[in-house]
């Protein structure tokens, strides 16, 4: 009986194994990402995220030894995807101004949390919370996320601090750190309201202490 092409069982090369293995971390971590955003970390099981992202348990245990290390995977996939939201609303290529730079990261912060009916806040926040002040690994890793976002804020504000949209006397870094410490209270009030006003007021506030007409005479 002839044999076709079709019904000989092919070897995958390393490459192709490679970018299996990695699209299933992938899936992985963004199901975890997306537990973890809407029912918080102690009730994520690693069951649940199985189901979700269509993946056995021995597989899981191949890419993670421990819940723990999947968290921190799930956080640093957060922290990747929340920076590139952040350089293209505030970084290289962003709107010229700084109002219009904000204007863009609340439009996109709005339609996100809306789209997903509001069940879904800010991971780092969600994760502050509940392990910031019980799990060493993670409060470090948190502490990271936050500094990487104050930096390119800070970058934000001193570029606009130069063209005169910002009062001259403020300092960039402690404005965004400042920034950041207000709009992670404005995510859990608008998860809590169900709607963006608080995100919208939390930027126009800020915006106002930013104006150079509140210089001191």
């Amino acid at each position: 009986m002839p044999v076709h092409l079709a019904d000989v069982p092919t070897r995958r090369s390393h490459a192709e194994r490679h970018v299996s293995r990695d699209a299933t971390r992938e899936r992985l971590v963004r199901a975890g990402v997306e537990a973890v955003l809407e029912r918080g970390w102690a009730a994520s099981g690693v069951d649940t995220v199985l189901r979700s992202a269509g993946v056995s348990k021995g597989s899981f245990y191949h890419y993670f030894t421990s819940k723990d290390a999947f968290g921190y995977a799930v956080l640093a996939g957060y922290q990747a995807y929340f920076m590139r939201r952040l350089a293209r609303c505030f970084g290289a290529g962003a709107p010229a101004t700084l109002a219009a730079q904000f204007d863009a990261f609340l439009a996109e912060s709005i339609d996100g949390m809306a789209r997903h009916g509001w069940r879904r806040g800010c991971l780092v926040g969600a994760l502050g919370q509940e392990l910031g002040g019980l799990h060493e690994g993670f409060r470090a890793r948190l502490l990271d996320s936050l500094a990487g976002w104050e930096t390119l804020l800070a970058e934000a504000i001193g570029a606009a601090q130069a063209r005169g949209e910002v009062a001259a006397r403020l300092d960039p870094a402690a404005c965004a750190r400042g920034f950041w410490t207000a709009w992670e209270g404005a995510v859990l009030r608008a998860r809590l309201q169900r709607d963006g006003a608080p995100l919208v007021a939390a930027v126009a506030d800020f915006r106002r202490l930013l104006a150079p007409n509140h210089d001191s005479p």
